[in-house]
C-alpha cells in the first residue's frame, strides 16, 4: 500500500535541542489533542514497542506495518569525510546491501490489533539491522524497501512474516549525501509502477539518469526505471487522488505539488543542482492555495479516499504540519488541468510541542493514521545528535461512530472477488486489490474488467476498471482505440497515458492520437497528450502537438502551455525540420498560444544552439514573423535576446546577415538589443541614437545601455561615463552605472570618484558598491576616503566589509584603519543585543509605563527598510521570504532573524557570489541560470548577468543578504513600532 515518509529535519526552523525522555506520556499527550467537530483520536501504538516512526502501511491482512527509523541521522559502518554547510556528506565507501553490509538500528515493524479494540497488541518485526531505511512498500510476494544508495526486495512467498532470504537488488545509486533527504515514499500507483519521490540535497545516478529531487518509478516486472517529474524541494509523501494524478508534500511555504508526468517543478537551483534539461525555459510551482497558510511544511499528505469520514472530505488532501503540532486539510477546485486548494480546517491539534506528525495513511476502516516522531526537536541545523530515541506514537483520527471492522484476509480471495473490491467506498481496498491483480495476471477476469470500463455507469469504476485491465495485461490497441473515444475524460486521459508509457505507437494508433488531440474538450486530457507525445518518436509526436498548439483555450492554463513547450522542445533538433513545417502552418502561426508561449521560446531554443543551424531557424523564424503580425517579430527577437544572454558576438553569424541585412534597427528596441548581441554595427549605431531619443521610453533606453556594457567594449565606456555625469535621467545614470561596472579599465574607476561629489545619495550609493566590486576599484575608492574626497561614512558596514574580502592583505588593513575591525559579529555580541532589544520589547519589570506600539508608523518603518526585500500582508518585494505566513508571534525567533540573519538561510534564499576572470565580485540570489550565462539579483534588486565564460568561481555564499544592524539605526520607539506591526495578524480569508 502507500508508505510515506517525511523527514522533518531539513526543512524545519530551529526550534531547540530535546532532551532524552522529554515531553508527556502517551496517555497525557493524547488528553491534549483536540480534533474537528465529530472526530475521535485514538492512540493505536507507542513506546517501547514503537520508537520514531517515519512511514505507517496495511497490509493485506490489515495490519499495520511501521518503520522505525533509529539510525538516523547518520548511517552505520561509514565515515564521513566531507561535510558542507547543508549537512551533505561524503562518505569513505559505498556500502554493500543487506545482509552483507552494515548493519543499523533500523527495523519494520507488523503491528497487530488482537481483539478489535483499535489498539495494537502484538509486535513482529519483518527486518532489522536496516541502515537508513527511509521507505517500504508490500506488494507482488514480499516488502519492497528503500535503503539508499538500494532498492531492495525481500520475498515472503509464504506470507509467515519471515523473509525467505537474503534481498534481491533492483536499483543502486540512490544518494546518501543527506539522511534528511533520502528517496522515500514508495507508493503503489494506479499503473502497476512503484513510485518515489527524492529529497533536495542528494544526488542520486540510478542506471545513467542523475537526478537531486522529484518522483521517480520503477515497474516490478518490466524492472523499467525512469525519472517521473524532476523538482519541488524536498518533497517527502506521495499520494495519488481519485483520478490517478499524484500530490506531494513540500517544504516551501505553500502546501502541495500537482506532480505531472514529465514537468518540471521549482528548485533552489543552487543548492539543489539545475534542472537537467537547461532548455525547460519554465517550471511550476505549487498547487495556488489561500486561506490560512500556517508554517511552511506539509508532510505525508493524502488525498482522502476512505469514505468513513463525512462526505465534505472526498478528495480532501489532509496533511501533517510537523511545526505547528496539527493535522490539517485542504479542499481542492479543479482548475483546468490541474486544480487549486483552500485552507479546509484542523483536524488535530494540540499544544504539546513535542507531538511531531510526520506522516498520514489511510487505514482499512477508513481512518487517518498519523505517525508521531514525537520529539521536541524538529530540526538538523545543530548536527549534535541530541534526538529523543525513546518513544513515538501512532495514532488514529475516526468520524465518530466508525464501526470495527471484521477481519479479513485479501490474499484469500478469487480474482473475481478483487474485481469486487474495485466498487468499495474506501478506496484502500480498490488499492490493495490492483496490486494483487497486478500479481496474479488473471485472464479470466478481463471480460468483467472491459465490461466495467465501457458498460459500467459509475465514471470512477470505469477508471478503477481501466487501471485493473491495465495491470491484469488487457490493454490491447483495440482497448486503447475505444478509450480514446470514451465519454469519461479521465479514461481518455488515462487511455492517453498509457499509450505513451510504450514510447511507440502503431500507424492507427497516431491517427486517433492526433484526431483526439483536434477535438478533445477537456484540458486534463489535453495536458496528458502534451506530456504523452514527449515520449512517443517525433513521426507521432508532432502531429499530436500541432494540433494542442490550436487550443487557444489553454492559453492561461496552469500546466499545458508549458507541456507543449517540452514535448516540442523534445523534437526541435533531432527533427528540426518537421518542427519548422509547423511553424510554416499559417493556422499555427497566428495561435494566441504559439504567440504568447511559444515562439519565444522556440526562438531562444535555436539561439542558445549558437550554431549555423540554430541561427538558420531562427532566421527561418524572423522571416516568418515578418511576414505576419508585429507580436510574432517581437516574440522571435524576445527569445533570441534571451538565447544570447551573456554573449555577445564579434560578428553577424552567416545565415543571419542577409535578414539582419534587410532590416535596419531603427527605434525597434528589441531589435537594436538583439542587433548588439550579434555583434551588428547598425545596431551599435541605432543603440546610442535611442539612448539620446527622449521619445523612446526611459525603461527602454536603460536596457539598452545595461547591454551596452555587456559588450564590454572598452570604446563604449566614455561615453557611458558622460552618461553617468550629465543625463538628466537619474534612471538612465544609474543603467549606466550598472554598465560601467562590466568594464574592468582604470579611469571608469577614476572617473567615477571624480564624478562622485556631485551625484545623489542614490547615485553615490550604487558608485560605493561599484567601486567596491573589484580589488583595483576598492583601492582607489579606500584611497579617495583617505585624501577626504569620499566621506567614510558614506560607506556602510557591508561595503567595507566587502573590500576586505578581496583578500588584499594590505588593502584590509588601510580599512581597519578607517572603519576599525571589519568583520561579522560574533554570537555573543549578538546574542548581547537581542537581550538588548528583549527588554525594549517586553520591559517586565522596569520601572514605568509599557510603551504600545503604533502598527501605522510601524507599516512606514517597514517599507523602508524591509519591503525592498520581503513581502507582508501583500505589500513588498520578493526577494527575501513572505513574512505573512512565518511564525510573527514568536518575538525571539523573530529577533534572532534580524540580528543574526545569517544565523540560518532558508533553502531559497542562498545568495551566491560570483568572481569574474577579470577580478570582479557580485553577490546576490540566482535569479536564472542556463547553458550561457548566470544572472544574480543584488539585495538593491539589482540584475547582474555575467556570462559563464567570464565566470571564474560561481559559490554559494554562507552570508545572508540581509544586512546586519537593521534594528541599530532605530529608537527604541521605532523597534517598538515596527514589531506591533510585523506581528498583527493577517486578515482572515472570507
Amino acid at each position: 500500500m502507500t508508505n510515506r515518509l517525511y523527514c522533518v529535519f531539513g526543512v524545519a526552523l530551529f526550534v531547540g535541542t530535546a532532551a532524552y525522555s522529554e515531553g508527556l506520556a502517551p496517555g497525557e499527550a493524547l488528553r491534549q489533542m483536540t480534533t474537528a467537530s465529530g472526530f475521535n483520536v485514538k492512540l493505536v501504538a507507542s513506546e517501547p514497542e514503537i520508537r520514531q516512526p517515519l512511514s505507517i502501511s496495511f497490509d493485506d491482512r490489515g495490519r499495520m506495518w511501521v518503520i522505525q527509523y533509529l539510525q538516523y541521522p547518520a548511517p552505520a559502518g561509514l565515515k564521513p569525510v566531507k561535510v558542507d554547510q547543508y549537512l551533505r556528506t561524503t562518505y569513505d565507501k559505498i556500502p554493500e546491501p543487506p545482509p552483507r553490509g552494515p548493519k543499523g538500528a533500523d527495523r519494520i515493524t507488523i503491528c497487530e490489533d488482537m481483539d478489535g479494540d483499535g489498539k495494537a497488541r502484538r509486535f513482529k518485526d519483518f527486518l532489522s539491522d536496516l541502515n537508513l531505511c527511509s521507505g517500504m512498500a508490500i506488494g507482488h510476494g514480499g516488502v519492497f524497501v528503500m535503503q539508499p544508495p538500494y532498492l531492495l526486495f525481500y520475498a515472503d512467498r509464504n506470507h509467515d512474516d519471515v523473509p525467505d532470504g537474503d534481498p534481491e537488488v533492483l536499483l543502486s545509486g540512490f544518494g546518501m549525501d543527506d539522511a534528511h533527504a533520502l528517496a522515500n515514499s514508495l507508493t503503489w500507483g494506479p499503473d502497476g509502477w512503484l513510485y518515489g519521490a527524492e529529497g533536495s540535497t542528494v544526488t542520486s545516478v540510478v542506471r545513467g539518469t542523475e537526478f537531486q529531487q522529484g518522483i521517480w518509478r520503477y515497474h516490478p516486472l518490466t524492472h523499467e526505471f525512469e525519472l517521473f517529474a524532476e523538482g519541488g524541494g524536498n518533497t517527502w509523501g506521495m499520494d495519488f487522488d481519485k483520478e490517478g494524478e499524484i500530490l506531494a508534500g513540500t517544504n516551501f511555504e505553500d502546501k502541495m505539488l500537482h506532480q505531472v508526468q514529465g514537468a518540471y517543478y521549482l528548485k533552489n537551483f543552487g543548492k539543489h543542482g539545475e534542472l537537467h534539461n537547461p532548455h525547460a525555459y519554465g517550471y511550476f510551482g505549487h498547487v495556488p492555495y489561500s486561506g490560512y497558510r500556517g508554517k511552511h511544511i506539509s508532510a505525508g499528505g493524502i488525498s482522502y479516499q476512505g469514505g468513513a469520514f463525512p462526505k465534505s472530505f472526498n478528495g480532501a488532501y489532509i496533511f501533517a504540519n510537523t511545526l505547528d503540532n496539527a493535522v490539517y486539510w485542504a479542499d481542492l477546485r479543479p482548475d483546468g488541468s490541474s486544480f487549486t486548494a483552500s485552507f479546509g480546517g484542523t483536524l488535530l491539534k494540540t499544544d504539546d510541542v513535542s507531538f511531531r506528525p510526520v506522516d498520514c495513511e489511510t487505514g482499512p476502516d477508513g481512518s487517518v493514521y498519523i505517525a508521531d516522531w514525537y520529539d521536541k526537536r524538529a530540526t538538523h541545523v545543530d548536527p549534535l545528535d541530541t534526538w529523543d530515541r525513546s518513544n513515538g506514537r501512532i495514532y488514529k483520527i475516526e468520524a465518530e461512530g466508525t464501526p470495527v471492522g471484521p477481519k479479513f484476509d485479501l490474499q484469500k480471495l478469487s480474482s473475481v472477488q478483487l474485481v469486487d473490491l474495485l466498487s468499495k467506498s474506501n478506496d484502500w481496498f480498490a488499492r490493495r486489490a490492483l496490486c494483487l491483480l497486478a500479481e496474479r495476471r488473471d485472464a479470466n477476469v478481463l471480460p468483467r474488467l472491459g465490461q466495467q470500463v465501457f458498460e459500467s455507469h459509475n465514471p470512477h469504476l470505469q477508471l478503477e476498471s481501466l487501471w485493473a485491465l491495465y495491470v491484469t495485461g488487457g490493454f490491447t490497441d483495440s482497448v486503447a482505440a475505444k478509450g480514446l473515444q470514451h465519454t469519461n475524460a479521465n479514461i481518455r486521459k488515462w487511455t492517453v497515458r498509457l499509450l505513451g508509457d510504450k514510447k511507440e505507437v502503431s500507424d492507427e494508433i497516431a491517427k486517433s492520437l492526433r484526431s483526439v488531440a483536434r477535438t478533445e474538450s477537456s484540458a486534463v486530457v489535453r495536458a496528458q497528450l502534451a506530456s504523452s507525445a514527449r515520449r512517443l518518436p517525433g513521426r507521432a509526436a508532432l502531429p499530436i502537438i500541432r494540433e494542442l498548439l490550436l487550443h487557444t483555450e489553454d492559453l492561461n492554463d496552469q500546466h499545458v502551455p508549458l507541456l507543449i513547450w517540452w514535448a516540442l522542445e523534445a523534437k526541435a533538433i533531432s527533427h528540426r525540420a518537421e518542427v519548422m513545417k509547423v511553424f510554416r502552418d499559417d493556422q499555427v502561426w497566428n495561435s494566441a498560444l504559439v504567440q504568447k508561449e511559444i515562439l519565444g521560446r522556440l526562438a531562444r531554443r535555436y539561439a542558445s544552439e549558437n550554431s549555423d543551424g540554430g541561427f538558420a531557424s531562427c532566421a527561418l523564424l524572423l522571416q516568418r514573423a515578418g511576414n505576419s503580425k508585429a507580436g510574432a517579430l517581437e516574440s522571435v527577437l524576445a527569445g533570441m535576446d534571451e538565447g544570447l544572454a551573456g554573449r555577445t558576438l564579434e560578428a553577424v553569424p552567416a545565415p543571419l546577415v542577409p535578414w539582419f541585412a534587410a532590416h535596419a534597427p531603427g527605434q525597434d528596441v528589441k531589435l537594436i538589443r538583439v542587433g548588439l548581441r550579434l555583434g551588428n554595427e547598425a545596431a551599435q549605431k541605432a543603440a546610442w541614437e535611442a539612448v539620446n531619443n527622449p521619445k523612446i521610453p526611459e525603461q527602454d533606453r536603460a536596457a539598452i545601455i545595461e547591454l551596452l556594457g555587456e559588450a564590454r567594449r572598452k570604446e563604449f565606456f566614455p561615453d557611458l561615463l558622460k552618461i553617468t555625469e550629465s543625463d538628466k535621467s537619474e534612471k538612465l545614470r544609474l543603467a549606466a552605472l550598472s554598465a560601467l561596472q562590466h568594464g574592468s579599465e582604470p579611469q571608469i574607476a577614476t572617473g567615477l570618484i571624480e564624478l562622485y561629489p556631485g551625484f545623489s545619495p542614490r547615485l553615490r550609493q550604487r558608485t560605493i558598491q561599484i567601486l567596491a566590486s573589484r580589488s583595483a576599484w576598492a583601492t582607489r575608492l579606500v584611497s579617495a576616503v583617505e585624501q577626504g574626497g569620499i566621506p567614510s561614512k558614506e560607506i556602510s558596514l557591508e561595503e567595507a566589509r566587502h573590500i576586505t574580502g578581496h583578500n588584499d592583505a594590505a588593502l584590509s588593513r588601510r580599512v581597519e584603519k578607517i572603519w576599525g575591525k571589519i568583520q561579522a559579529g560574533a554570537s555573543a555580541e549578538k546574542q548581547s543585543r537581542i537581550n538588548e532589544l528583549k527588554l525594549v520589547l517586553k520591559p517586565s519589570g522596569v520601572a514605568g509605563r509599557v510603551v504600545k506600539g503604533r502598527p501605522a508608523e510601524g507599516k512606514q518603518i517597514f517599507q523602508q527598510a524591509c519591503a525592498v526585500c520581503h513581502t507582508l500582508f501583500g505589500e513588498g518585494n520578493t526577494l527575501g521570504p513572505d513574512l505573512t505566513a512565518l511564525d510573527r508571534k514568536d518575538t525571539d525567533n523573530l529577533l534572532v532573524s534580524i540580528v543574526n540573519p545569517s544565523a540560518y538561510i532558508r533553502n531559497e534564499y542562498v545568495s551566491f557570489e560570483i568572481k569574474t576572470r577579470d577580478d570582479q565580485t557580485v553577490s546576490g540570489l540566482m535569479a536564472e541560470s542556463s547553458a550561457h550565462a548566470v544572472t544574480l539579483l543584488d539585495r538593491n534588486n539589482q540584475r547582474h548577468t555575467i556570462a559563464r565564460d567570464q565566470i571564474a568561481e560561481l559559490n554559494e555564499s554562507q552570508v545572508s543578504l540581509m544586512p546586519e544592524g537593521l534594528l541599530d539605526v532605530l529608537q527604541p520607539q521605532q523597534i517598538i513600532d515596527l514589531f506591533s506591526y510585523l506581528q498583527m495578524e493577517p486578515e482572515k480569508p472570507r
